[in-house]
């Protein structure tokens, strides 16, 4: 494979070539794990891991271009300007620290996708054409605008390439996807590099070329240049695959953690619940048990006498006011019944139930609470209905509890065959600490019944613009895995 200009012949060392393509691969690999590390490590944190994946990425691509310029060999002695290999470098820095910049953000739109693919696809031929005009020699080099124009195209596309496979794969990929999407990424960005290398001309010249800042690099320098490459590369890789190793024994703990306080709170509530209706049956229907138990006594003793017109008149007023005691404490024990498991949720459904629990709760609290909740069709097990119930619950009790809310927004969908229930406030918002705290007791149980029942909880807010809590449940993969019927 050779390249022929006026004047000047010039070839390729393959050596070198086999070893810009393994930085290339090497280079798109390691990308694809530092992005997961820095969406990985947010707050405090984020600004190392970016400035060091930026510097990591940067000498991977800086070398591999140095490499790739370095496989071409002249008939005249060539030396490489210092200073000016040291500003491809910072363009190189540049592009990767911009890459990881998008790439780490929750969401990628095409229009920002497009933006910075453009961005970056000008910054890697910029780095390219900034490496090419460090060489320094007796001769002149010129280009041919057509395949000027068409590596920066392909720099471009390598960029979006980069960007969706980088920003799709940062969580977590299998190996055999994660080295497909590397060797596709490295192809990529030799092919950029070689197109660019094929527009460059030379033709000899009798001007003495400025060696103040310059020298040469013998083909060991070139080996030394991938080695060290290859070397931060590994360094990177070895670094994201321990700090990824500590999140999932400190996310191991954590959750060990929170399920014990789960556990702890859920005995605590369920002592507690017992400890109220042991009261509410004590004060409430054993005081009206007992005079009921009096006045059934007064009557029965007035009865075994003969009763005469004031006294027929007395129990008549009496007996009302027995039918009145009765009427109470039949009352009380479905008030009690209700709160244990209203009877509309088995009844009627988990629709007719969330709506009568919003009226319930509006009635309680005084807070507006709106329901939009006009589906048909929906059909859920009696065990997935309670859980779907609970967590809606339980969101109302977190509204009451913390939000300061005024207003509370319920709505029900099916969209894609997904059940969707929607809990939004008007309130003060939650924090994102405050949604991993391990005290977040209501929030754990509320994940911990969705993922019995195969469903997700997304809870969204920031301070001052209110709280929305979203259950998602894939109707055609419904079922508990444990009894949720409590």
């Amino acid at each position: 494979m050779s390249t022929t200009a006026p004047g000047l012949v010039g070839a390729y060392d393959h050596r070198v070539v086999v070893l810009s393509i393994i930085i290339a691969i090497a280079a798109s690999f390691a990308a694809l794990d530092l992005a997961g590390r820095v969406s990985a490590n947010p707050g405090r944190d984020r600004p190392v891991w970016l400035l060091g994946a930026a510097f990591a990425q940067g000498v991977g691509i800086w070398s591999m271009h140095y490499t790739g310029v370095l496989t071409f060999k002249l008939p005249v002695p060539v030396w490489y300007d210092w200073p000016t290999a040291l500003a491809a470098f910072t363009i190189a820095f540049a592009q990767a620290f911009l890459a990881f910049m998008v790439v780490s953000r929750p969401r990628m739109p095409p229009v920002r996708t497009a933006i910075a693919a453009l961005l970056m696809g000008t910054a890697i031929a910029g780095l390219h054409y900034t490496a090419m005009a460090s060489m320094r020699l007796a001769g002149e080099c010129h280009y041919s605008t057509p395949l000027v124009a068409l590596s920066v195209a392909f720099a471009i596309a390598f960029s979006w390439l980069w960007l969706r496979l980088t920003f799709t794969f940062r969580l977590g990929v299998a190996a055999l996807q994660r080295v497909g999407g590397a060797l596709a990424m490295g192809a990529a960005l030799c092919v950029m590099h070689y197109t660019a290398m094929s527009a460059a001309r030379f033709t000899a010249s009798s001007n003495v070329p400025d060696l103040s800042h310059a020298v040469r690099i013998s083909f060991l320098g070139v080996v030394a240049i991938a080695a060290t490459a290859l070397t931060v590369l590994s360094i990177a890789v070895s670094i994201c695959a321990v700090n990824r190793i500590k999140q999932h024994r400190e996310a191991l703990r954590a959750t060990t953690e929170q399920l014990r306080a789960l556990a702890k709170n859920a005995s605590l509530t369920r002592e507690q619940e017992a400890a109220r209706i042991g009261r509410e049956l004590h004060d409430e229907l054993g005081s009206a048990l007992t005079g009921l138990k009096w006045d059934v006594e007064s009557i029965a003793n007035a009865l075994a006498q003969p009763v005469d017109e004031h006294t027929a008149a007395r129990l008549r007023e009496q007996l009302g006011a027995t039918l009145k005691v009765v009427d109470s404490i039949i009352g009380a024990v479905r008030r009690i019944a209700s709160e244990l498991r209203p009877r509309i949720l088995d009844d009627l459904g988990v629709v007719e139930a969330i709506e009568w629990q919003a009226q319930q709760f509006e009635a309680r609290t005084g807070i507006a609470c709106h329901c939009n909740c006009s589906v048909e069709g929906v059909e859920l097990s009696k065990e997935t209905s309670t859980a779907i119930f609970r967590i809606f619950q339980e969101a109302l009790t977190n509204v009451l509890r913390h939000s300061g809310a005024t207003e509370v927004n319920v709505s029900i969908s099916v969209e894609a065959n997904v059940f969707i229930l929607r809990v939004r406030d008007n309130g003060r918002g939650i924090t994102d600490d405050e949604k991993s705290a391990d005290d977040a007791m209501g929030l754990l149980g509320m994940r911990e019944r969705a993922a019995l029942i195969g469903a997700t909880v997304d809870i969204i807010g920031s301070l001052g613009e209110g709280t929305e809590v979203t259950v998602r449940l894939p109707l055609g993969r419904q079922g508990p895995t444990k009894d949720v019927t409590t």
